[in-house]
């Protein structure tokens, strides 16, 4: 699965959320708040998902926190 995910660039925003099994919910919330790497054409949302990794990552380091 998450092969298939690394080769494209764009997927879905339903897409994205069954393929790395996170609720749509909290998805749309990152979108409104978060910066999350997600664009609307027409009336579906897409996620970049280069972008994705790359905001993942950078997210992690704000967030994590030395014991």
């Amino acid at each position: 699965k998450r092969g298939l995910a690394m080769e494209k660039k764009q997927m879905r925003l339903n897409t994205f959320c069954k393929e790395f099994d996170m609720p749509k919910n909290t998805v749309l919330l990152w979108v409104h708040s978060k910066s999350f790497p997600a664009y609307k054409m027409g009336k579906c949302w897409y996620v970049d998902i280069p972008k994705y990794y790359k905001w993942r990552e950078e997210e992690h380091i704000k967030e994590y926190t030395f014991a």
